[in-house]
């Protein structure tokens, strides 16, 4: 019998500051929500819910939000609606909006919800007909208004001002107020406010089932047969609009991006020979636009020989014959899986790595009693990896939030010399036992970065990484950092195993070249470029890549006091 503790080990962690705090309450939040099945033992989960709800005032709303967004698209546990409901609209909303559960579930769970909550719920189209219903008897409370009030008893059959009709409530409902009849003007405004909302679903859902809709963007054309004259003029069309094609020309190439006729039928034409599948790009947005792949063949009079022109047909290209589908690479970087997929995924793995970690921890330590050498040496290795796989996965919730474009702006003063500094301390150790040399030079009188600490941390550290790590012995990898204009600039040189690789193949996903150093990019080195750069954008900088180097720029706050940058080789 195999005994799951993963969530007695994490209730048993200390929460004395915040980081352990916010720790605990995206792996609690994980773990209920993987015990939809209720294999938890009741005491042990009601613990946990009694944990979340103490420390839901100190975790930072951020995180709060977060852990819910991870968890939206999983089936939950009714409990676990309830608890997440409680908190802020902002919060609870990704949950409440995408949470399935059975028309009995739902029913017992309504009395306890709030109004926000409840109001979150009416927005749902998928609810079954017995919960609308439901929802429908806890209008008179969920939208009264402040006032002069007059009890109604608990019970009673609330009347939907709107409608003649009487709505029985379900269930017995705790006394609500009710809007008092000084409230005529605020009663009618309501009342029309909600009529136009309904109205308005009306049209959506009528437009949806209209075949009349469609002619508002119509259907795009498939083929046509065409003509030209001896000028290579299109003068003839069958089977699509004239207004967009006619009076477009074959003899001339289009200039790059723009829209006609490529070099394969520009140049049959001046041989008056055939051709086939050359491509014609149609400006605007109607049904003859978009791209085409057209045949045709030269025609010439019977009597005198003298050229009339082509006649061929038009066919959208296939999906092979795309460059746009034969290059993009699907999902975030490459990887197949959406933002929020990801994040998800992001989700699933932290729980289970921290657990690795920290158990390792604890062993290495001998926290849990004397162990012998090998065993915490090989805790030890364990606890490496772990951490760099923990890295990695944060790189990806980093990536996956700057696709979703979720990344909030903290921007600080960041004193990049003394980072810099740090970080040249700590690669050096790991670098010389390799035989790569460092030499990093930091200008005097460096301004500080204006950038969020964390992503300038993670940008530098991303860098030296990926450069040291694939670096030979003997081989030295220079450093500089100074300031250019209103930005300081990291310039990396590149190590020679990327020689003669352009900037495409460097960032693309799948590049990884081999590298045995410890903090090598796991996941790639497209990957750990692509997101370097992504963050610098995010920062209003960039990374360039040179020929011979990595050059991150990021802006300064030319306001704040500057330190003295110390140089090193």
């Amino acid at each position: 019998m195999r005994f799951d503790d993963k969530l007695a080990t994490v209730l048993a962690r200390p929460l004395a500051d915040a980081a352990a705090r916010a720790a605990a309450w995206r792996q609690i939040v994980d773990i209920l929500a993987q015990d939809r099945d209720g294999t938890i033992d009741s005491d042990q989960r009601n613990a946990a819910f009694a944990v979340l709800r103490d420390i839901r005032g100190k975790v930072p709303v951020e995180v709060r939000a977060d852990s819910v967004l991870g968890i939206a698209s999983r089936r939950v546990s009714p409990a676990v609606v309830a608890m997440i409901a409680e908190d802020l609209p902002s919060v609870s909303a990704p949950l409440i909006a995408a949470a399935q559960l059975d028309e009995d579930e739902w029913l017992a769970l309504l009395p306890r919800l709030a109004p926000t909550a409840r109001a979150l719920m009416r927005h749902r189209r998928d609810l079954p007909s017995a919960v609308r219903v439901a929802l429908g008897s806890f209008g008179p409370a969920d939208f009264a208004l402040a006032g002069d009030t007059m009890a109604q008893p608990a019970g009673a059959a609330a009347a939907d001002p709107a409608d003649d009709d009487v709505v029985v409530a379900f269930g017995p409902l705790p006394a609500a107020p009710i809007i008092d009849a000084g409230l005529d003007e605020g009663e009618t405004q309501i009342r029309d406010l909600l009529a136009r909302i309904a109205a308005h679903r009306e049209r959506v859902d009528a437009q949806m089932h209209d075949p009349a809709a469609d002619s508002i963007h119509p259907p795009l054309v498939e083929d046509f047969r065409f003509e030209t004259g001896p000028d290579g003029m299109i003068r003839w069309i069958e089977g699509a609009p004239r207004g967009p094609l006619v009076g477009i020309s074959i003899a001339t190439a289009a200039e790059q991006y723009g829209h006609g006729v490529d070099g394969h039928a520009a140049g049959a034409y001046r041989r008056r020979a055939s051709f086939r599948d050359a491509r014609l790009s149609v400006p605007g947005e109607g049904e003859a636009s978009g791209e085409w792949r057209i045949s045709a063949v030269p025609f010439f009079d019977h009597y005198d020989g003298r050229f009339t022109g082509y006649r061929g047909t038009a066919r959208r290209p296939r999906a092979d014959e795309t460059a746009a589908h034969a290059h993009a690479a699907p999902g975030l970087y490459g990887s197949g899986l959406a933002p929020d997929a990801l994040r998800q995924l992001v989700h699933e793995l932290r729980t289970p790595l921290n657990a690795i970690v920290g158990f390792a921890e604890m062993i290495e330590r001998q926290m849990l009693g004397p162990a012998g050498f090998d065993y915490r040496e090989r805790a030890g290795d364990i606890l490496d990896q772990g951490r760099r796989l923990l890295a990695a996965v944060d790189d990806l919730d980093m990536a996956a939030r700057l696709e979703s474009r979720r990344v909030r702006d903290g921007a600080a003063a960041v004193d990049v010399a003394m980072l810099i500094e740090r970080l040249h301390d700590d690669y050096e150790a790991a670098a010389r036992p390799r035989g790569v040399k460092l030499a990093f030079r930091v200008a005097q009188a460096l301004p500080p970065v204006d950038a969020d600490p964390v992503a300038v941390e993670r940008m530098f550290a991303r860098l030296l990484a990926a450069t040291i790590g694939l670096a030979d012995s003997g081989e030295t990898i220079f450093a500089t950092l100074k300031a250019d204009g209103h930005q300081v600039r990291l310039s990396v040189s590149r190590p020679r195993l990327l020689d003669a690789r352009d900037e495409p193949a460097l960032l693309d996903p799948g590049y990884t070249p081999d590298g045995d150093w410890p903090d090598a990019p796991v996941l790639g080195l497209g990957f750990a470029l692509r997101l370097i750069r992504n963050l610098a954008v995010a920062a209003r900088g960039g990374l360039d890549i040179t020929a011979d180097s990595f050059e991150l720029r990021l802006p300064t706050r030319d306001n704040e006091e500057t330190r003295t940058g110390k140089g090193k080789a």
